[in-house]
């Protein structure tokens, strides 16, 4: 029975290595199967019943594999015969993308049946390839020096020419000055300083329907300028900034670490807070402060010092007259009730001592007003609440020049104030009108892609950061 057994196998195995013989992946079936068998015999030998019929079993899954690798070998000669029929000879046009000249010398490549395929173009910018097996994505990669590599489909050569773009004629180019808020309390923006990149990309068609994107970069000087030398391109050329993490000087009464409560009890202060800047972005906020001097009063009952601002406005004016070196206070008419960046200034909050004088301090928060201190004052009534009363010199409202016992002003009461607006000519009235905020912002935008379509166009453009995106803590 073994005798007839191993006959049957070698019998398969023989038809098996006939019918696959030529074939790569026969001998390695075979051998394994034949592995497969024998471990099967060697296990079961003790008992016979059993090795016949696993034998049996065995020998008609070897018989089996070997007809299933003749089927692949078939289908294998059947694709071969197909690929053969369906080899053809090829032709990629290159050209110039911005002149449509043809380009000569350049590599087009193309992979075939798992091979790379290479030629050159002819002077007519004509790359040609013959009996080539391809795919309608199958792709054509075309370099040279001295231009942008580009590529083009199969399905796409008689459509249109392949695109070459020719980078090193850098004829053009796209100068300015980078600009950024990092001081809001002066009127002009500042330089953004070195190194920061600037990025210049533009869309280049490479045939009938495909582009590719190609970018220019460099880096601002010291002095926040930069220079951009480009190739003539077919589209605009589209520009790209760094964020810029910087600290920002500003006017603020406090931030998210600060208690709003403290408002009107805290003067605005300028601070420098961490912030991120982009191109054309504006999203941070920026506190409105619209007085440059307050009026200071005494500490009240639970030692809380109250703050007026001072400015234009008719509920808390201070009319002036030019004098030689400046301008002095002649009046004031100062409200109760006061509403400034979006909170009010009550007088009424404070509770002083009963029936007496207070003196009041102007404090000019920008610094550069106050030339000299005026004299102010304010009277409180039996509930130790400031009283409203109308001054000898027109004044009206909760704070006057200073006066003494017998209701005269006071030496030197009115003090010096460096700047001021016109407010009655005839009678030689100014007033500290300060209506836009102190914090100061450009804000300016700047379009992002410019057109570059002749050799040797030059631009000078500046763009701005503006006064930021984004803030590391919330101001107010």
């Amino acid at each position: 029975m073994k005798l007839k057994f191993t006959r049957l196998f070698l019998v398969a195995l023989a038809l098996y290595a006939t019918g696959c013989s030529k074939d790569e992946f026969s001998e390695a079936d075979a051998i394994a199967a034949q592995k497969e068998l024998l471990t099967l015999k060697y296990q079961h030998e003790l008992d016979l019943e059993t090795l016949k019929q696993k034998g049996a079993n065995a020998l008609q899954q070897l018989i089996n594999t070997a007809a299933l690798e003749q089927l692949k070998l078939n289908d294998s000669l059947a694709r071969t015969s197909a690929v053969a029929a369906a080899k053809q000879d090829y032709s990629v046009a290159v050209t110039d993308v911005v002149t449509n000249a043809p380009v000569a010398d350049a590599e087009v490549i193309v992979s075939s049946e798992g091979k790379l395929f290479s030629t050159k173009t002819s002077a007519q910018g004509i790359a040609t390839f013959s009996s080539l097996y391809l795919f309608p994505t199958s792709t054509f990669l075309i370099t040279k020096t001295g231009y942008a590599a580009t590529q083009i489909m199969r399905k796409d050569i008689t459509l249109g020419t392949a695109k070459l773009w020719n980078t090193t004629e850098l004829l053009n180019e796209i100068s300015g000055t980078l600009y950024i808020d990092t001081d809001l309390t002066n009127s002009t923006p500042e330089k953004v300083g070195g190194n920061v990149l600037v990025t210049a990309s533009t869309s280049v068609p490479n045939g009938f329907n495909g582009s590719y994107s190609v970018q220019f970069p460099t880096y601002t000087t010291a002095t926040g300028t930069y220079s951009l030398k480009l190739p003539a391109a077919p589209g605009g050329y589209s520009f790209q900034f760094a964020q810029i993490e910087a600290d920002q000087k500003l006017y603020i009464y406090g931030t998210e670490d600060t208690e709003t409560a403290s408002i009107p009890f805290q003067l605005p202060y300028v601070a420098s807070v961490k912030t991120y800047f982009n191109v054309n972005s504006f999203a941070a906020n920026i506190p409105s402060i619209i007085s440059p001097i307050y009026l200071k009063f005494p500490k009240d009952k639970l030692g809380r010092e109250l703050y007026l601002p001072l400015n234009g406005n008719s509920n808390s004016a201070a009319y002036l007259s030019a004098i030689a070196d400046g301008y002095q206070i002649e009046r004031l008419n100062v409200s109760n009730y006061n509403y400034y960046n979006g909170y009010y200034y009550d007088l009424n909050q404070s509770t002083f001592d009963a029936n007496t004088k207070l003196d009041v301090t102007a404090v000019d928060i920008i610094g550069n007003l106050i030339k000299s201190q005026p004299l102010l004052g304010a009277t409180t009534n039996s509930a130790g609440k400031i009283m409203i009363t109308s001054s000898l010199e027109g004044g009206y409202g909760y704070v006057h020049l200073r006066r003494d016992a017998a209701g005269r002003i006071v030496a030197n009461a009115k003090g010096v104030i460096s700047r001021a607006t016109v407010y009655d000519t005839s009678q030689n009235l100014y007033v500290l009108n300060y209506n836009s905020n102190l914090n100061f912002t450009t804000n300016q935008s700047t379009i992002l892609s410019y057109l570059l379509p002749n050799k040797g166009d030059k631009r000078i453009v500046n763009f701005y950061y503006g006064a930021g995106e984004s803030r590391l803590k919330r101001v107010f």
